[in-house]
């Protein structure tokens, strides 16, 4: 295994226990918690899940084609009027879009992550190797998962124990 492989596995080793610890967190959340914010302008507990779920849908899917119409179908999850999830259905839907990511992660050599892919939004063409959505989608989660930490905790709720 090279040098890249072993690091890339050691950060999804990370990122997965990240990933239960805040599946953890939310699993016993209420509807009512679920919709807790940090301040009135702030999305809430369950918009932030929901967020994150979203972009790792639309970041492998749409961007590195990766999983099929069901795994992009989460990718929605954030849009203007998408239903309200219950804590399972956040917890499963993180689980699915991390079984996705996972297989590909595991399948990823050094090579493949300096592929360059080509996405349009909005009229623009963006390009992003592959490395930078890999990174791009961990510190995404990184930071809305640290703002449902702090949101937990502000309301007395148990937060990831990270």
């Amino acid at each position: 295994m090279t040098d890249t492989n072993i690091t890339l596995a050691m950060m999804t080793e990370g990122w997965q226990t990240y990933q239960r610890e805040l599946s953890e967190a939310l699993a016993p959340l209420s509807t009512e918690q679920l919709a807790l914010r940090a301040a009135p302008h702030l999305r809430s507990i369950g918009e932030l899940a929901r967020h994150m779920i979203a972009a790792r849908a639309g970041w492998y899917h749409d961007v590195l084609h990766e999983g099929d119409d069901a795994f992009d179908a989460l990718s929605y999850w954030n849009s203007p009027g998408s239903p309200i999830r219950s804590a399972s259905e956040i917890v499963n839907g993180l689980a699915l879009t991390w079984q996705v990511m996972q297989e590909a992660l595991a399948r990823y050599t050094p090579t493949d992550l300096q592929v360059v892919f080509e996405y349009e939004l909005n009229g623009q063409t963006h390009k992003y190797t592959r490395g930078w959505v890999v990174w791009h989608v961990i510190e995404h989660d990184l930071h809305h998962g640290g703002e449902i930490s702090y949101s937990l905790g502000m309301h007395g709720l148990q937060a990831p124990d990270i």
